[in-house]
This record gives C-alpha cells, sequence and structure tokens, in this order.
C-alpha cells in the first residue's frame, strides 16, 4: 500500500508514520457497531454457533437488527443469519439449491416470509427436517387482496388473492420483527435480554420512519401510484395511496387492460411508472411511453429496509413534484 506523502522536506518520515498509525487504528475496529474488543481479531463464529434461516433479503436485514449480527461474519455473533433467496432472484419462483438445501438443514429455526415459494417448499423441509423449528413470520398480519384489472376476463386474475408482499407495511413489518424476536430466543435462549432490547429499538425506528413518512407524503393522499408489480400496496396503504398495477396475478395485461391502464394514467397526471428489477418491464415502458411519464426503479427487496423505505418516500413526493411541473 502506497501511503500518502506531504512534498515538505523534513516532514515525510512524520507524516507517513502518523498515517500508518492511523491505518492501523482503524484496522482494530472489527466490530458491528460500538462492541469492539481491543486488539481483538475477526474471526468465523464457533462451528456449533446457531443458524437462523430467513426467505428473503429484507427479512435478513430484521434478523441483523434483532440478533445484532454483523454484515460479515464474526466471532462475536451470537447467530449466523442464513438467506435463502439471493440478490436479484425473484422469490414468486424461487427453487432452492442442493447448497442451500444442505445450508438449511443446519438451521435450528426457519422465519418465514409469506412469499409463494414457499407455500410448496414447506411441506418438502417438514419432511426432510421434522427438527427444524418454523415460524410463521407473518401470523397475524391482516392480509390486504391484490387489485384485479376490470377486464371481463375472470382468469385474468384470482379475485381475492392474498397480497403477500406484507413486509413493507409498518404493521406488517413490526409483526416480522416480533417474530424474529421469538426466533431467536428459541434458539438462544441466553440472550433473551440482549434480543428483546434490540428489537425494541428496532421497533421504535419504524414507528418513527412511517410518521415522518407520513407528513412528508400527506399531499399524496388519495393520489394514485402506477407500478408495474403489485408490491407496494401495503406501504402505499400506510398514506392513503392507491396502487395501480400493470401486472395482476403473474400476468401480463391484455391489450383492453393496458388501453385502460395509459387513459388512467393520463388522467392522472402520472409523472412515473415505477418497476423492479426482478419483473419484465415492457408493458411498463409502453403505459409510460403513451403517457408521457418516465420509468422508475423502487426496489421492495433492497438489503437496507429502513433506507429502503426512506428513498421509497422520497422518490414518491419527487414524482408529486414532477407531476405537478
Amino acid at each position: 500500500m502506497n501511503l500518502p506523502l506531504l512534498a515538505v522536506r523534513g516532514r515525510t518520515t512524520i507524516v507517513t508514520r502518523f498515517s500508518l498509525f492511523c491505518f492501523l487504528i482503524i484496522l482494530t475496529l472489527n466490530g458491528c457497531g460500538e462492541n469492539t474488543t481491543k486488539g481483538a481479531q475477526k474471526k468465523a463464529p464457533a462451528p456449533d454457533t446457531p443458524v437462523l434461516a430467513v426467505s428473503t433479503i429484507p427479512q435478513e436485514w430484521f434478523a441483523r437488527r434483532v440478533s445484532g449480527t454483523c454484515n460479515e461474519v464474526s466471532s462475536t455473533d451470537r447467530l449466523r443469519i442464513l438467506t435463502l433467496v439471493g440478490p436479484g432472484q425473484n422469490p414468486h419462483s424461487y427453487e432452492p439449491g442442493p447448497k442451500q438445501m444442505a445450508d438449511l438443514a443446519a438451521a435450528r429455526a426457519w422465519v418465514l416470509s409469506g412469499t409463494e415459494f414457499e407455500l410448496s417448499l414447506k411441506p418438502k423441509i417438514e419432511a426432510l427436517f421434522p427438527n427444524l423449528r418454523i415460524i410463521n413470520g407473518t401470523a397475524g398480519v391482516r392480509f390486504r387482496t391484490l387489485e384485479a384489472h376490470d377486464d371481463g376476463d375472470v382468469d385474468h386474475v384470482d379475485e381475492g388473492s392474498l397480497d403477500r408482499h406484507t413486509w413493507l407495511g409498518q404493521e406488517p413489518a413490526k409483526i416480522m420483527a416480533g417474530h424474529i424476536l421469538e426466533a431467536c430466543i428459541a434458539i438462544d435462549g441466553d440472550g433473551t435480554a440482549y434480543y428483546q432490547k434490540n428489537y425494541e429499538e428496532l421497533i421504535a425506528d419504524i414507528d418513527q420512519e412511517f410518521a415522518e413518512l407520513g407528513i412528508k407524503l400527506a399531499p399524496l393522499r388519495g393520489r394514485t401510484v402506477f407500478v408495474y408489480h403489485p408490491a407496494f400496496g401495503y406501504f402505499l396503504d400506510e398514506f392513503g395511496i392507491t396502487q395501480e398495477a400493470v401486472e395482476t396475478g403473474g400476468k401480463e395485461p391484455t391489450p383492453r387492460v393496458l388501453n385502460a391502464l395509459i387513459e388512467k394514467a393520463r388522467r392522472e397526471g402520472a409523472a412515473a411508472i415505477f418497476v423492479q428489477a426482478q419483473f419484465p418491464v415492457a408493458s411498463a415502458r409502453t403505459v409510460a411511453a403513451a403517457a408521457g411519464a418516465v420509468i422508475a426503479a423502487l426496489d421492495p427487496l433492497a438489503p437496507d429496509w429502513l433506507a429502503n423505505i426512506r428513498d421509497m418516500g422520497d422518490l414518491l413526493l419527487k414524482s408529486l413534484e414532477e407531476a405537478k411541473k
């Protein structure tokens, strides 16, 4: 490593040594926050460290907050977190590979997210790993139903089907955090007080963020937000905003529905159609182009849940400002 030098004769050695000293000090700060040990080196957890499995990346964020587990593996971790659906993968169509099945076999508990892939996977896992504690992370959630397009095609969407994108809503997120707390305590009872403290701090952060967003997004109440995939209903419901999805029931819209969406987007003065990386966006581009809107990305599966909630609010507010121009 080439350390920076000051081009002043007589001071070069002093500055170099000082820079090296600072660099070495930084290397010793290995912890996941303020809990660091002087001179400690980061090591892998002990082989018998309990493993907590979750299904999705947003759940992983909750699990790390409640368990106090670092993003990078550390010997100070009380638990190890295993996430099944990785970055860029679609939880609607996900299937675990052999390695993930082997990893899941080592887990003490698995907290479900409520997404579709779990419906077929859960019975198989129960048969293969009868000792694995499986916790329903959405137990207690009041599910909303997916909005259907009125196109006369009864097969286009399953009327009354449950909206399983629960984790972006305030109350469902707090419920998920509670079930993760339950899992942490179940597999590591000695850490109960620690996990409870982390959980309470997390709940406070969630409530504060939604309170602030409620003020910022008040001008959007009663408005319609256009999205490609209907993943944001629980989030938008918190602020009295209507979600209008291009795709419903996992299917592309019929030409009749597409034309109706275009007309509605024009009437509403939509400035943006929100899409996500896990889905194709050709139909969304068609609506956006015809309505004079732009394509903007929202990611319901972003790894930092709290920052993502804040970013979504900011992007929605920006779209409103653009629509007024």
